[in-house]
């Protein structure tokens, strides 16, 4: 039977380590995906998923039951990834929402029900098709794009870790297809 994160938070804070592991292995992927996406850059993206993890379980004790695990720990990997590269003076803030290194984690993400190679190849270009897309279009909507359909959350979710109202969210998730599908038809005219 699957335990809610409600329920692992719960027993993790009841002395059982392993529901800590449960709650990681559930999450990992997406994390780090996320962080990948946040940062362009994949070592970097590494640090954060790992820290961002070290504050949820330093911060465990904190977490208000009721409110999405999800969520909460998403926001903490934001934050992370925005105070790194705040730190780094080599990249600039802005480099926080861009992606011009042109490296497409979506690759990496999708279902591998092992496909043929050429398959494999189109997946692997349609993915860097797309990410070069996404760097094109307003860093807020790219931001809703990548929670929604890379790490499949929720909009309510996306307003909570994003600190946005859900109208906006759904907005900018409809404006960022929309600008999406202006920019394909405009590179396959």
């Amino acid at each position: 039977m699957n335990k809610s994160d409600e329920q692992l938070i719960s027993d993790y804070l009841e002395g059982n380590e392993k529901a800590l592991t449960v709650l990681v292995d559930r999450y990992l992927s997406d994390a780090y995906t996320f962080a990948v996406k946040l940062t362009g850059d994949t070592q970097v993206a590494e640090d954060i998923t790992q820290e961002s993890f070290t504050k949820a379980w330093k911060n465990m004790r904190k977490f208000v039951p009721g409110n999405s695990f999800r969520g909460w720990l998403f926001s903490i990997i934001r934050n992370t990834a925005i105070d790194f590269l705040r730190k780094k003076k080599a990249v600039p803030f802005s480099a926080f929402e861009t992606n011009t290194d042109g490296e497409n984690v979506l690759v990496a993400t999708l279902a591998d029900t092992g496909p043929l190679p050429d398959e494999l190849l189109a997946r692997a270009e349609d993915a860097r098709f797309l990410g070069i897309l996404l760097g094109q279009i307003n860093p807020e909507y790219r931001e809703v794009l990548t929670l929604r359909h890379t790490s499949n959350m929720t909009f309510d979710e996306i307003g909570k870790v994003l600190k946005r109202p859900l109208h906006t969210v759904k907005s900018q998730h409809r404006r960022g297809l929309v600008a999406l599908r202006r920019l394909l038809e405009t590179q396959t005219a």
